[in-house]
């Protein structure tokens, strides 16, 4: 039997590896793309059955992408579409709803969600769509409380997602110190959004708040470098000390 192909559009490497760990006993294709153009290679060469993608990713954003699919419903085929986000409220937003999404995968996500997620796509009855919860759980303390909350509770999951993130640090400090000298605020907001879910992942909350405190001063308009570099700082000292 041929698996189903699944599409997952997320530009942080960490955030991929995971997702594909955590869908690796299911049976599926998973095609993981860092840009919309990629994902629009992906979709060119046959239908797949789920879309999860994430929202701000660099260059095109996944918005852009789901428009593109409303517009041109032979491309989208028969795929579900879903949204893999920090954002949203108690109800799907209708700006999602009217472009066809289907649900919300709240970020962090954890393995169980991913799963149930690409089941309910799998189903041959689809359900309706899924009311976004009102919130996302708070991002567990330490590797245990991680382990437990987001991978179920498979530790050689877990050291398998940290030894990738940990490997990715020193890059990530590198992109976000040159950011700070250039003063480029949408490179620190994204740069931002990608380590916050990361860090969450990671058992890591009190990190995870000075990746959100960075992607929210970066989106303020005319925010000049002293500021980000302000925030930048702390969030930098503290990936040196994982990194340890």
């Amino acid at each position: 039997m041929n698996q189903r192909r699944v599409l997952l559009v997320e530009d942080d490497a960490a955030i991929r590896q995971f997702v594909t760990l955590a869908l690796e006993d299911l049976p599926v294709a998973l095609h993981a793309c860092a840009t919309v153009d990629e994902a629009l290679a992906v979709l060119s060469e046959g239908p797949v059955r789920l879309v999860l993608t994430d929202l701000h990713l660099a260059g095109d954003s996944g918005l852009r992408l789901l428009e593109r699919l409303a517009a041109d419903p032979a491309l989208r085929g028969g795929a579900r579409l879903a949204v893999f986000s920090g954002e949203g409220g108690a109800h799907m937003p209708p700006a999602w709803a009217a472009l066809g999404v289907w649900r919300r995968v709240p970020k962090p996500a954890s393995v169980k969600a991913l799963i149930d997620c690409v089941e309910a796509a799998l189903a041959e009855e689809g359900a309706p769509p899924v009311p976004s919860p009102a919130s996302t759980p708070a991002w567990p303390l330490g590797a245990p409380a991680a382990i437990d909350s987001h991978f179920g509770g498979d530790q050689s999951l877990y050291q398998a997602f940290r030894a990738g993130a940990l490997a990715q640090f020193p890059a990530d400090r590198a992109a976000g110190t040159r950011a700070c000298l250039g003063g480029d605020a949408s490179a620190l907001r994204h740069l931002g959004h990608s380590l916050r879910t990361v860090l969450g992942l990671l058992g890591e909350p009190e990190v995870a708040q000075l990746a959100w405190q960075l992607q929210k001063a970066a989106e303020q308009p005319g925010v000049d470098a002293d500021r980000l570099g302000e925030v930048w700082r702390p969030l930098d000292a503290a990936l040196a000390r994982l990194c340890r």
